[in-house]
């Protein structure tokens, strides 16, 4: 078995709420790091934790996986579909991060965007563009993204500008999605920031044509994850996924004032 299929026979436990299942695949000192919280330490508390996550994410179903192998890494971004607590359906992009080794997980990372983000007609259509596209090599997208990182680390935005198609995009799943590499700059200049500290990257895991770059603070306290997709070797598309909980966000509100408006309804 691959270190791609354990990782799938862990979502299919999932996807099915066997959790006798979710903590047999996982090692019995697994860490997890969920955008909902809280940092779990064992394969016991993962699976107790699974029953309150199904509960919230009835029928929940990961769908739309797309895959990076790298050694004992295996990087899954995917779409998941479930319904709340009132039973109405929604969709979570989340991006998450496994370490397996012999078959059973012994660190998980789950980023995750806003539910139902929907994409306007130019975002939409660089993503289609990217997906669309077959090609490239595991070496030179990572050394693309790369040598980008290292650019725009040192305040070349001239030099960064070049690593990025003319159509390019973010799609940030908290604070909001642009079109063009000056407005994505403006948008990452305007994300609050921790008062002490450098954002450090933490990892960088490429495939043919898409590339996850992780990023923290505190190597201790995952942050942030960046799903960067290339077009004949120009980074087309950025998705970027928040570890909600670490930046102040609940990742588990239902969403109630939004759906149910409450008002007095006054007699005619």
């Amino acid at each position: 078995m691959s270190n791609t299929d354990a990782v799938n026979a862990l979502l299919t436990a999932i996807n099915f709420d066997r959790f006798h299942e979710i903590e047999a695949h996982h090692a019995p000192a697994a860490v997890f790091h969920s955008f909902r919280g809280p940092t779990l330490r064992s394969s016991v508390a993962i699976a107790d934790w699974h029953r309150q996550f199904l509960k919230d994410y009835a029928d929940c179903n990961y769908s739309d996986l797309e895959y990076i192998e790298s050694g004992e890494t295996v990087i899954v971004r995917a779409t998941i579909e479930a319904k709340g607590y009132d039973w109405r359906p929604f969709t979570q992009r989340v991006a998450e991060v496994f370490r397996v080794v012999d078959g059973e997980v012994v660190e998980r990372r789950s980023y995750a965007m806003f539910r139902d983000i929907e994409f306007e007609k130019p975002i939409a259509a660089a993503m289609d563009n990217a997906r669309g596209f077959r090609g490239g090599s595991a070496s030179q997208t990572k050394k693309t993204v790369q040598e980008m990182l290292n650019a725009l680390a040192a305040g070349d935005m001239d030099a960064g500008r070049a690593f990025f198609a003319d159509k390019a995009v973010m799609i940030d799943g908290v604070y909001g999605s642009v079109a063009g590499f000056d407005k994505m700059v403006d948008l990452v200049g305007s994300i609050p920031q921790p008062a002490f500290g450098q954002q450090r990257v933490t990892s960088l895991t490429a495939g043919d044509h898409v590339a996850l770059v992780e990023a923290s603070y505190d190597p201790s306290r995952p942050r942030k994850a960046e799903w960067y997709r290339l077009v004949d070797g120009k980074i087309m598309v950025v998705e970027v996924y928040w570890m909600l909980r670490e930046i102040g966000v609940r990742p588990n509100e239902n969403y109630a004032n939004d759906r149910h408006m409450r008002k007095v309804i006054l007699p005619i």
